[in-house]
C-alpha cells in the first residue's frame, strides 16, 4: 500500500491537476493534528498557499471537506478489507485475514483513519448519517464471520456485537501510536493483533490460520 502520511508538496502546490487533492491532504493533517474544530478553511488555504476563493471551489464549506475525507476513507478501507474477509476459506482465516487488512489499512493511511474515527461527532445531520450507515456496513463484514463462526462451532463469545465492537476499537488504535520506524514492522503488528483477538474468541486454542 502507498502511504498516505503526507507532508504538503509546495512546489507542485499549483498544479490545477492537483488542487483538490493538495487541499485534501492538508486539511487530513491540519484534522489529525488540531482536531475539526481546531482547523480553519482559512488554516487549509494558507497550507496549500490558495485563496479562500479557491478552497471554496472545491470544497463548499469545512464540513463537506470532513465529509468527503470519510467518504474516501471509508471507500477506500471497504475495498481494501472486503476481499480477503469474504474470501473462499474457514472462518478462522477469513477472520485474521480481515483483521490483518484492517490494522494494515489504519496503519498505513493512520491520519485518514485518525480524523474519521475521532470526528465523527463533528459531522451534522444526514452526513453523519451518511458516514455511521457505512460505518456500519464496514462492520458488518466482521459481525457477519464471527456469527457464521460462532454457529458453526468455531468462536465462542456471549454477544456478536460487542465481540464486533470490540475488535473495531482495538485494531483502530493502532492508527494513534504506530510509527514506521517503530521496534516492530508493519506486518507483525498485524500479525500479534490477529493472534491476541483469534485467541480471545476461539472455540479451541489452535493457531490462527
Amino acid at each position: 500500500m502507498k502511504s498516505y502520511d503526507w507532508g504538503v508538496q509546495v512546489a507542485n502546490r499549483h498544479d490545477a491537476k492537483n488542487t483538490e487533492e493538495f487541499i485534501y491532504r492538508a486539511a487530513v493533517e491540519l484534522m489529525a493534528a488540531r482536531g475539526y474544530h481546531g482547523t480553519t478553511l482559512r488554516d487549509v488555504a494558507r497550507a496549500v498557499g490558495l485563496q479562500m476563493s479557491s478552497i471554496y471551489y472545491y470544497f463548499p464549506s469545512k464540513q463537506e471537506l470532513l465529509l468527503a475525507i470519510m467518504r474516501r476513507t471509508m471507500r477506500d478501507l471497504r475495498a481494501f478489507v472486503e476481499p480477503p474477509i469474504s474470501a473462499e476459506g474457514s472462518f478462522r482465516a477469513r477472520l485474521t485475514a480481515g483483521i490483518r487488512a484492517h490494522v494494515l489499512f489504519h496503519a498505513d493511511r493512520r491520519l485518514e483513519t485518525l480524523v474519521t474515527d475521532s470526528e465523527i461527532r463533528a459531522l451534522e445531520g444526514e452526513n453523519r448519517d451518511e458516514i455511521i450507515a457505512l460505518r456500519d456496513a464496514y462492520s458488518g463484514l466482521f459481525l457477519e464471520v464471527l456469527e457464521a463462526g460462532r454457529r458453526a462451532g468455531d468462536f465462542t463469545f456471549s454477544d456478536a456485537h460487542v465481540a464486533t465492537n470490540a475488535l473495531m476499537t482495538m485494531c483502530a488504535g493502532v492508527a494513534v501510536w504506530y510509527q514506521p520506524e517503530g521496534r516492530l514492522s508493519l506486518p507483525q503488528i498485524a500479525e500479534e493483533f490477529t493472534r491476541l483477538y483469534i485467541r480471545g474468541v476461539a472455540a479451541s486454542p489452535a493457531q490462527p490460520e
